[in-house]
This record gives structure tokens, sequence and C-alpha cells, in this order.
């Protein structure tokens, strides 16, 4: 898969995977942009945009687009909002390298057992007080997620706890997520979201082999609190 088919469909959302159980605070979600700023080994610095919007009364829709050069991908994923459940109903994604590429998508049948990788982040956001695994001597967390072909992907993860972050963009109160996929345990995802805004990332760290290849950060960010 293209470079940037890992930029976005990797990167960014390979721990992306689908909890169930109840919220936390961040119950009432708020429509929001988000842009992040991104250095990936081997490739210019790129934006990444990212929006969750509000679609009608329980509806939802988390996107994500970057372009670097001559490619470009996507990936966005819509639910629905069922009290403490979220229920993904349809994906979409793709990418493209001098004009040739693939494209993805998933139904709410494909979905009906697990999450898209987008929906999945919105989830996710929302369990971190809840979750068992709070620091880095727990037993991780285990769960599983859809991926942009519908196969069941697995991932761990540990819960770090609260903690004030400074990027471009301001300073947040945020939480670390440090993830892994069991089968590749030499490549590790770090996820900062946001402790007030459901599906909003802070920051992002990928690493391989122990070394940092990939980080992201947010820069600039605008909320709807109207929907």
């Amino acid at each position: 898969m293209p470079g940037l088919s890992r930029l976005v469909m990797q990167v960014l959302v390979v721990v992306l995977s689908g909890l169930t159980g109840a919220a936390n605070a961040q119950d009432t979600p708020t429509p929001f942009s988000a842009t992040y700023h991104l250095r990936l080994d081997g490739w210019p610095d790129a934006d990444v945009d990212h929006r969750l919007s509000h679609l009608s009364t329980n509806d939802w829709q988390s996107e994500m687009r970057a372009s670097i050069l001559t490619a470009e991908g996507y990936e966005r994923g819509k639910f629905r909002l069922q009290e403490e459940d979220v229920q993904a109903w349809h994906y979409a994604s793709g990418y493209s390298l001098f004009g040739l590429g693939e494209r993805y998508y998933l139904s709410a049948r494909d979905l009906a057992d697990l999450p898209d990788r987008q929906s999945a982040l919105f989830q996710l956001s929302r369990k971190l007080d809840d979750a068992p695994c709070q620091d880095d001597k727990a037993t991780p967390c285990e769960l599983a997620y859809a991926d942009h072909k519908g196969r069941t992907e697995h991932f761990a993860y540990r819960v770090a706890a609260p903690q004030t972050l400074e990027v471009p963009a301001g300073a947040f109160e945020a939480r670390w997520v440090d993830g892994w996929n069991p089968e590749k345990p030499n490549r590790r995802l770090r996820l900062a979201f946001s402790s007030t805004t459901p599906g909003l990332l802070i920051s992002v760290e990928y690493y391989r082999d122990g070394e940092l290849t990939s980080r992201m950060v947010l820069t600039e960010l605008q909320r709807d609190e109207k929907r």
C-alpha cells in the first residue's frame, strides 16, 4: 500500500478500534474542525484535516483528509449515537498516487458487529476514564475493529493519567493511549485524546523498532457550539 495510504489509514487510525460499555463525562459531542501538522519519515511534512460533523438528531460523521504532492487520501465513518453506544453504519476511504489508487466502502451490514476506524476513534475517546488499563503496569485492554476492507483487527492498549499538553493550537487537557497490534509488537502508536471534546486528537506518535518515525500535532481548532 503506497505511503500516503499508510499515512491516513495506518499511522493515524490503526488504533481506532471499537469499545463497548459506559461512556465517561464526555456524553455530549461537539462538532469541530481540526488541522494537524504531520511529519512522516520519507515524505514531506503535511497538514491533515479532521472534522466531526453533526448530520441529524443522532447521526454523526468523522472524517480525515491529507495530501502530499501527487498523493492524497481520506477516511470517513458515519455512526449513530444510541445513549451509551456508538453504532457505525457507513464507512468510506481511499487514496490516490499519481492518479491511481483504490476506494473502499463498508455498509451498515458490514459494520453490524464491529465499528469502522473513524467511528471507533470517537467511541474510544469517550471510554478512557472507565478503562481498567490505567497505567503502564496494568494488564492491557484488548479490543477489535473492522479495517478498511472489513477484516477484523485486534489492538492492545493502556491509558495514561490526565495531563496538560502544549501544542501549536494551545494548551489542552488530554490523556495518552499507548497501543500496539499484538501480532506486530515492534510497532507502537501513542495517541493523546482531548479530555473534553470527544473524538479530538491532540497529538499522535508512531514508533517502529523503538524509533519515532511519525508525529502529528494539533495546530488549529474550531468548535461549533451551536450544532
